[in-house]
C-alpha cells in the first residue's frame, strides 16, 4: 500500500513537470508591505487562516483579490494588505499578461500584552504564504 502511494506521488510530480505546472506557481513578491494584526480580530482573539485568490498583471501589480476561505475580518485585512504588494512574473514558465494564484495568510496570537494595540510581525514564506504573529491583548478583569 505504501509503495502504491509513493508511486502515485511520483507519477503526479512527473506529470506536473511535463506540463509545466506545479503546486507553487505563485510569482515571487518583489514588494512586501507589512501589516498590523487587525485590531478587531486581536480584541476578539480571532486567529486562523485566510486564503485569497490573487490576480496579477504582467508588470506584477495586483489587479484583484478574492477571499476563498477564512474569518471575514481576517480575509478583509489580508485583501487590503495584499493589494499593496508587487510580484515578479519573470520566473514563470508560462509568460502571460495576467497570472492567478492562491495566497495564504496565517494569523496567530501569542501570550498577552498590556498595550491596547499589540505589536505584530509579518513573515513572508516564499512563494505564497505569510504569517502574522501578534501579542494577544490583555483581558480586562
Amino acid at each position: 500500500m505504501r509503495i502504491l502511494k509513493i508511486t502515485s506521488c511520483c507519477i503526479l510530480a512527473l506529470g506536473a513537470m511535463a506540463t509545466g505546472q506545479s503546486d507553487h506557481d505563485a510569482p515571487f513578491a518583489t514588494r512586501v508591505i507589512s501589516m498590523q494584526y487587525p485590531g478587531l480580530a486581536a480584541a476578539a482573539r480571532i486567529t486562523g487562516t485566510a486564503v485569497l485568490r490573487v490576480r496579477v498583471d504582467g508588470g506584477g501589480n495586483v489587479l484583484s483579490t478574492r477571499g476563498l476561505s477564512g474569518h471575514p475580518v481576517l480575509v478583509k485585512a489580508a485583501e487590503a494588505n495584499l493589494r499593496l504588494w508587487r510580484f515578479s512574473t519573470l520566473g514563470q514558465r508560462r509568460q502571460k499578461a495576467e497570472t492567478e494564484f492562491d495566497f495564504t495568510y496565517v494569523f496567530q496570537l501569542k501570550g498577552g500584552s498590556d498595550t491596547s494595540r499589540p505589536c505584530s510581525g509579518l513573515t513572508y514564506e516564499y512563494p505564497d504564504r505569510v504569517t502574522i504573529v501578534s501579542e494577544a491583548p490583555h483581558l480586562m478583569p
